[in-house]
């Protein structure tokens, strides 16, 4: 593979795989492991509605530095880079903070014409735990070519807590997309993705063709919010469907094309460039939820068990963010490491999957979301009922930047699936269709 070949590949026109396809590619064989490793009973357990989350297993190694190699195998490398190996068997291994590991998920064999994309699961991301997938002879990160077999690899970066993995957890997922020249770009207008706090869809604002969104720093006193909020925002049912109140007749009719100098520019300004979301920014909020900004991590020595869902004190690992008597606005400290949320209301149809994307490095230096794919379902239901969820964004920022409510912060590109999913988002098992705002991981209590 040529790494410029691979990313000329990426760009053509390609249509996203969805569940009953992934089903067919596993029972296909394209994921093989080693005799001796852990053996994962059915990789179909693991299929999401547009994506595949993917297990670690076998030993883990603790490198002295990171690499990407191109034209080499990893396994070759091994000898010079292992500064010790450790078992994910049984209590599985401690991964420290700050250091960086390596472990084997096994061969990869996508067909031709296919190609795949991999990003951290949401909770990975939401915990700060930097994993990347190494294709071998690739060249890139997070990228899988198709055509023939290749060794696939992931480094794997705590960055602010101790994490305890063992085999069998997936800490990260896979996309996978067949080309398809024929495809027809994704309209934000006419597929109404964006909804304000009311459930009515907004103007979305686009840049070469993607949705940009932008944070949300409440500016407001929690006694501001109105119960109308909370009546206008769907709710599930205890059969599982959707009620969903009646909404305004209020449509989208333009779409806004910014450019990224003209975002620069605002921001530099401190200006709000988001004038269309609602400073509420919720469905169905409470008094208390509605001043949360959303989380930082604080400093500790404890240990992060990925195996314990809903089991680890919160307080512990972040502190809640409110808004201040200076709201609309808040400071990022450098290298610090924080949970906010989306201004914007995103919805993302059962014919579309989506992913966040980098805006510019026009708009500071900050890294804005580890986790970035989002199924088919998502903020949507099964036929349109739920106008919108809150996107929730992972920001570690490099320099220390004041940012603003309605900030630009990242966009999100859509993708045309093969067909709908059989089980959208929502109805597979998910963690975050509810989420209202800002939302820690599964493995705390909430």
């Amino acid at each position: 593979w040529n790494s410029l070949t691979v990313m000329s590949d990426m760009s053509m026109g390609r249509v996203a795989l969805v569940d009953t396809n992934l089903l067919e590619l596993v029972d296909s064989g394209v994921f093989q492991y080693p005799a001796d490793r852990y053996q994962l009973g059915s990789l179909k357990d693991y299929v999401q509605p547009a994506s595949i989350d993917l297990p670690v297993s076998g030993s883990i190694f603790l490198v002295k530095e990171k690499v990407l190699p191109f034209s080499r195998r990893v396994a070759d490398l091994l000898p010079e880079l292992v500064l010790e190996e450790r078992s994910l068997k049984g209590n599985g291994a401690v991964l420290l903070r700050g250091q960086t590991y390596l472990v084997h998920f096994g061969r990869i064999h996508l067909p031709e014409g296919h190609s795949g994309s991999l990003s951290p699961k949401s909770s990975i991301g939401r915990i700060d735990l930097m994993i990347r997938g190494i294709v071998d002879e690739c060249g890139l990160y997070d990228t899988v070519p198709g055509g023939r077999p290749a060794d696939l690899w992931f480094e794997i970066t705590p960055q602010s807590f101790n994490v305890r993995i063992k085999e069998g957890i997936p800490l990260t997922q896979l996309m996978v997309f067949r080309r398809d020249d024929t495809v027809k770009p994704v309209s934000a207008v006419d597929s109404k993705l964006v909804f304000d706090g009311f459930g009515n869809p907004i103007v979305p604002r686009m840049h070469d063709r993607r949705l940009i969104l932008s944070l949300r720093v409440p500016d407001v006193p929690p006694s501001a919010v109105s119960e109308q909020v909370a009546a206008a925002s769907p709710r599930r049912e205890a059969d599982g469907s959707f009620h969903t109140p009646p909404r305004s007749t209020s449509r989208v009719t333009a779409a806004t094309d910014v450019g990224v100098d003209d975002v620069a520019v605002a921001v530099a300004a401190g200006a709000h460039a988001a004038a269309e979301a609602p400073a509420s920014g919720g469905h169905k909020v409470s008094r208390e939820e509605c001043d949360l900004v959303g989380y930082e991590a604080i400093a500790t020595n404890e240990v992060l068990d990925l195996s314990k869902i809903g089991e680890h004190p919160a307080e512990n690992f972040f502190r809640p963010v409110q808004t201040s008597v200076r709201g609309g606005r808040l400071t990022l400290e450098k290298d610090r490491f924080y949970i906010l949320a989306t201004k914007e209301f995103i919805a993302v149809p059962l014919d579309l999957s989506a992913e966040m994307v980098p805006f510019s490095h026009l708009v500071g230096e900050l890294r804005a979301h580890y986790a970035g794919f989002f199924d088919p379902g998502f903020g949507y239901g099964r036929a349109g009922e739920v106008c919108g969820t809150i996107g929730v964004l992972e920001v570690r920022p490099h320099e220390t930047i004041t940012i603003y409510d309605g900030q630009p912060i990242c966009m999100m590109e859509f993708f045309r699936n093969v067909a709908p999913p059989a089980a959208p988002y929502g109805f597979s098992g998910n963690n975050y269709a509810g989420q209202q705002g800002p939302k820690l991981a599964k493995y705390f209590a909430q």
